[in-house]
């Protein structure tokens, strides 16, 4: 009886030791897999934590690269409103210069008309050549009484065209008086031609012709026996005066491109007969 308690006894025990220790496998192998498991996902998030670095650097690359663009766009749109702004000044400037052309244009055109009692002009030089034919001695730069009445006249016919001339604050006027001589082997024609035309000058000045200067610079000269435009038919009548009236125009004003299109109309209705 004792005997059989005991082998009871002894399976218990062994059936409990295979229990625990098939209890042992399974909470082993699930451990096993648990691990496993863990170090799978272990590896996806090192992964997909990868995957994230990179594509964040590849946004930083490309958030830079948008910035870069959007600077270039910025320095560009500036460039082109630069270029826009003188495009539209030198448009301006341009409108300026064609008004200041075309009011040369028309002095030109009153210029041309001095009375010709006393001048012919000469439209290939742009000048005035005093129509009578004034007669020195050889050397000397006097003027002889008999020419004085007309030559008087004929100053205040030129005082009275430069204060015709529309009085402009930009535009100023050059007036050369020029005298010419003969070639007669004399030696100092150059100076003489020179001498006559200032004899001619004081003239006008004795009898109160005078001129406007801060409207009207004289400018007193002499080509002795060069200069254009010489008679070579008759060495003599080249004892002469010459007048040019010289349009200057002085700082261009500038005109706001806003009012450009308004003076850009202007012209083009001057334009239409």
């Amino acid at each position: 009886m004792k005997q059989k308690k005991r082998d009871s006894s002894r399976l218990f025990w062994i059936s409990y030791a295979d229990l625990m220790t098939a209890l042992f496998i399974v909470v082993l192998a699930l451990f096993v897999f648990a691990y496993k498991m863990f170090k799978i996902r272990e590896d996806v998030l090192v992964k997909t934590e990868e995957e994230l670095r990179v594509r964040s650097l590849e946004l930083d690359k490309q958030n830079q690269a948008l910035e870069e663009v959007m600077r270039r766009l910025s320095e560009e749109e500036l460039h082109a409103s630069s270029l826009i702004q003188k495009l539209n000044d030198e448009k301006a400037r341009l409108l300026v210069m064609e008004i200041e052309y075309r009011k040369l244009q028309e002095i030109q055109k009153a210029i041309e008309n001095l009375d010709p009692r006393y001048f012919v002009y000469q439209p290939e030089y742009k000048r005035h050549v005093l129509r009578t034919q004034v007669q020195f001695d050889k050397g000397k730069s006097d003027i002889k009484q008999p020419y004085k009445p007309i030559l008087e006249e004929a100053g205040k016919a030129l005082r009275q065209l430069v204060d015709q001339l529309e009085p402009n604050d930009n535009i100023k006027y050059l007036m050369v008086i020029e005298g010419m001589a003969s070639r007669d082997d004399y030696t100092r024609n150059y100076e003489l031609s020179y001498e006559r035309a200032l004899s001619l000058v004081r003239l006008w000045e004795e009898q109160g012709i005078t001129f406007d200067q801060d409207r009207v610079e004289v400018m007193i000269s002499g080509s002795g026996e060069g200069g254009v435009g010489r008679n070579m038919d008759e060495e003599v009548k080249n004892q002469r005066f010459l007048i040019q009236i010289i349009p200057k125009i002085g700082e261009l004003k500038g005109v706001e491109y806003e009012n450009s299109d308004s003076l850009s109309n202007d012209v083009e209705e001057e334009e239409i007969p």
